[in-house]
């Protein structure tokens, strides 16, 4: 649980022809430089993003999500992202709570203290149907994508014990009505302040050993997955897929400069 935290990350993106053979790659690594990774429980991730119809949440940079990870679901609610003091990490504030009938009242209360509109038409809370739920507060799914993550802790050879930061390796389906667009990144989460440092360190080690197949990527997957569905309903997405749906090379580069020139992004 975590209550009004902040979230350090960095974020690499995979645009390889073969973004499954990187994937593999990066995963069975045992260690980067002086620092090894100890593999943790794959994950099985289901992500629902909300908004109110007026895209009040966007407008104030804010992003509101339902998680279902297993059996078990969480509400999530960040901030806008800020640039830290080492190239590549961000920070962000954070609400990632247990989906409970408490934990709703708290993030609705965050909201409404935000002047945004919500309403209720009486649905009572329901742990099973999240999305019912919010629905009944006026509030839309934005964004439904499903992620393959893979995960290592980042620790010093010579302190096991402490994780540093926590690697994520994510095979992620951005899920368009009938239509699945497959993506490929790395997420750096740091966990311990004193592992700012062994960070930086890290991705450079990992982009020189895979570069240009792996690059910083500065857009959050629901930014990335947004501009992926406008540039695909305007016909920009064009010979950008591979046969599988995976997302080219050369695709990154368009959504990168499309996301670039936006007033507000996602």
């Amino acid at each position: 649980m975590r209550l009004n935290s902040q979230e350090v990350e960095a974020t690499l993106v995979i645009c390889s022809e073969r973004p499954r053979v990187i994937e593999s790659q990066i995963s069975d690594l045992p260690m980067i430089g002086n620092y090894r990774l100890l593999p943790r429980d794959t994950k099985e991730i289901h992500d629902l993003y909300f908004d109110t119809i007026d895209h009040a949440l966007k407008t104030q940079n804010l992003a509101l999500r339902i998680r279902k990870i297993g059996a078990t679901r969480w509400i999530t609610m960040k901030g806008h992202s800020q640039p830290t003091g080492f190239e590549g990490l961000v920070d962000r504030s954070e609400i990632e709570v247990r989906w409970s009938q408490s934990s709703l009242r708290r993030v609705i209360q965050e909201l409404e203290d935000r002047r945004i509109g919500i309403s209720h038409r009486g649905r009572d809370f329901d742990y099973a149907h999240p999305l019912e739920v919010l629905q009944s507060y006026g509030l839309k799914i934005i964004q439904d994508r499903k992620s393959h993550r893979k995960i290592r802790n980042i620790v010093k050879m010579e302190e096991r014990d402490l994780i540093l930061a926590e690697l994520a390796i994510d095979f992620v389906i951005y899920r368009f009505n009938s239509q699945e667009i497959r993506h490929h990144e790395v997420e750096i989460e740091v966990k311990e302040k004193s592992g700012f440092k062994g960070i930086k360190t890290i991705i450079e080690h990992l982009i020189s050993m895979y570069h240009p197949s792996l690059r910083r990527w500065g857009h959050s997957k629901l930014a990335t997955g947004k501009a992926v569905e406008e540039m695909m309903y305007v016909g920009e997405l064009e010979g950008l897929l591979d046969t599988d749906k995976h997302l080219k090379p050369a695709a990154y580069d368009k959504i990168d400069e499309y996301l670039k020139y936006r007033i507000n992004s996602f």
